[in-house]
């Protein structure tokens, strides 16, 4: 199944970059998140009759997650008001494959192969590559995209241990967005205003938040094949499907400085290819996170 993970999480990628695009050109953001997020929740309430309930050590990890999902949600909506969406979208993605790579290490005992390390770090320094253009909005931007990768890499690595430990990655996924429910009331408190799409915009807004759910589902099915480090560091690809769509949907340009940075990503790609052989099942070992991959 390992052979799967970078084709499976580059769909991932697509559909993160798509979800996000959405957000970003609405006329009020807060309105399609709202909305996006009480149909992910209602969905995925309706879904927990018919799949298995986590485990008790697994609910520490899902009131942990939750809770960064939501403070992640409103970091996400900051970064949209104040800066472009091919800028914010990609320092705010960079900075978390290096962060969950020594997550990892420290709390999972997960040690890539060294070309695949490479990898992590060339795809990193090809994101983080644009941020040389929050020069142009200043510190508060830079802070909320820094804010929002840190946030993004504590949820992702939560999130391994927590599937981990449920022993069924679709019960725990329906249970991570069922508190999307909650993120209404979350922005509500974190004194963001709260309105709901129009009926005539709410299927967008469903659409989107299928999309989500689709995206982070294949990004923790994939954690039970390959290293966290190198599935984040594929996840962030977004940033590549993120700069066509801002260029074509958006009216932002497409310079030479994220042509390279669109290379240097590629580039790492090519490098992770290293780091998933050999093949290891779910199964084949008991305590496949405190593993290392096999040199």
């Amino acid at each position: 199944m390992r052979g799967y993970a970078i084709p499976i999480v580059l769909l991932s990628a697509v559909l993160h970059a798509a979800w996000n695009a959405q957000i970003k050109g609405s006329a009020d953001r807060s309105r399609f998140l709202a909305s996006m997020s009480a149909a992910v929740g209602l969905l995925a309430c309706l879904s927990i009759p018919f799949v298995p309930g986590p485990s008790r050590s697994a609910w520490v990890c899902i009131g942990l997650s939750s809770a960064l999902h939501l403070f992640y949600n409103f970091l996400l909506l900051r970064n949209y008001r104040i800066s472009n969406f091919s800028t914010a979208y990609p320092i705010a993605r960079g900075v978390s494959p290096l962060l969950v790579t020594a997550g990892a290490l420290v709390l999972m005992r997960q040690r890539p192969h060294s070309i695949a390390m490479a990898g992590v770090a060339m795809i990193s320094i090809g994101i983080l590559y644009l941020a040389k253009e929050q020069s142009r909005v200043g510190a508060r931007a830079t802070f909320f995209a820094l804010g929002t990768g840190v946030t993004i890499a504590a949820y992702t690595v939560t999130d391994t241990i927590g599937i981990q430990r449920s022993g069924s990655t679709l019960s725990y996924v329906v249970w991570i967005f069922a508190s999307y429910l909650l993120t209404p009331a979350g922005l509500l408190l974190l004194q963001d205003p709260v309105r709901f799409e129009k009926v005539q915009d709410s299927l967008r807004a469903a659409g989107a938040g299928v999309f989500s759910m689709t995206a982070y589902s294949l990004v923790l099915w994939a954690t039970h094949y390959v290293d966290v480090g190198i599935v984040s560091a594929l996840r962030e690809t977004s940033v590549l499907w993120a700069l066509v769509i801002a260029h074509f949907f958006l009216g932002e340009p497409f310079t030479w400085k994220r042509f390279c940075s669109a290379s240097a990503v590629c580039i790492g790609i090519v490098l992770l290819i290293p780091g998933l052989a050999p093949d290891v099942s779910p199964g084949a070992k008991s305590g496949i996170f405190v593993r290392q991959i096999q040199r």
